[in-house]
């Protein structure tokens, strides 16, 4: 049963980078970001009625510092999906453990042994290949294109940022129910992106009217990803489900390939496997 809930996760992330993508033809990116938690929110917000809620110190300071992270990580996803091949920018955020290992020494303590650096080399290596753009580039032209092109440099920030925000998501579920987790957090986001969707003029009902199907879409498969992911992890199996979390960038390939024809599917496959190879053994060296 682990292994059903933790395989349906990154299917529903893939999923959700599909409609999107699809959505971000006509309506801005921040709109998007804002049915991809309000959906959730409203859908997780009547268990508050059902558990008993604790205001635990590591709790609010958790919501505070992940949920505000997150709202920028949520408009910036969006807005890479938006400008890039969804086979090229979600592989990147692989790159998360890989901040982690410098972040994680920071804050908890935590250092990195000899398969967390064999880990880092196997992600800069698929990074590397998965943004190779001819023979003739040159052989940092790699490195220069993860800058250049806005969805894959996006993508890099998010998973820095995340890189600080898993590690305040870990305090306070440590201290509380994850679902109040997941419920007031959505919330605490929901209300961020609410007030900047207004600021921005994107929060009205005709830019919604233009792409419903695909904006609900996101919503949904958002809502069914905080399940999977927290229903997985419940079952103690912290380590496997993160990294079958992380294979979101081999399925995005396919999925790329499959909805929008994306190029160069085999190349961006085999850099996105090198990528979650290495994911893999940084987070079993932690």
């Amino acid at each position: 049963m682990w292994l059903l809930f933790a395989s349906l996760n990154p299917v529903s992330e893939s999923l959700k980078g599909v409609f999107s993508k699809r959505a971000s033809k006509e309506v801005d990116p921040v709109l998007i970001s804002w049915f991809n938690n309000i959906v959730p929110a409203l859908f997780y917000f009547p268990l508050l009625f059902f558990i008993e809620i604790n205001w635990e110190p590591d709790f609010i300071v958790g919501v505070l510092v992940s949920g505000s992270i997150n709202i920028v990580t949520a408009i910036l996803y969006h807005k890479a999906l938006k400008y890039g091949d969804i086979s090229k920018v979600v592989p990147m955020l692989s790159f998360t453990p890989l901040f982690l290992l410098l972040t994680a020494p920071l804050i908890t303590g935590e250092k990195p042994g000899i398969l967390g650096l064999l880990g880092v080399i196997l992600i800069v290596a698929g990074s590397y290949l998965l943004n190779v753009k001819g023979k003739n580039g040159g052989i940092f032209s790699p490195f220069k294109e993860v800058v250049k092109n806005k969805g894959s440099r996006y993508m890099l920030i998010i998973s820095f940022l995340w890189s600080f925000s898993s590690v305040f998501d870990k305090l306070a579920i440590n201290s509380v129910s994850i679902w109040q987790y997941i419920a007031i957090i959505n919330l605490y986001i929901s209300a961020g992106l609410t007030v900047y969707a207004i600021s921005k003029g994107v929060l009205k009902l005709e830019e919604i009217k233009k792409q419903k199907m695909n904006l609900m879409a996101v919503g949904l498969f958002t809502t069914l990803s905080f399940f999977f992911h927290f229903k997985a992890l419940s079952m103690n199996f912290t380590a496997y489900t993160i990294a079958m979390k992380r294979t979101t960038g081999l399925i995005s390939v396919i999925l790329g390939k499959i909805f929008f024809g994306e190029a160069g599917i085999r190349g961006r496959f085999f850099a996105a496997l090198l990528m979650f190879l290495g994911v893999i053994l940084i987070i079993f060296s932690m």
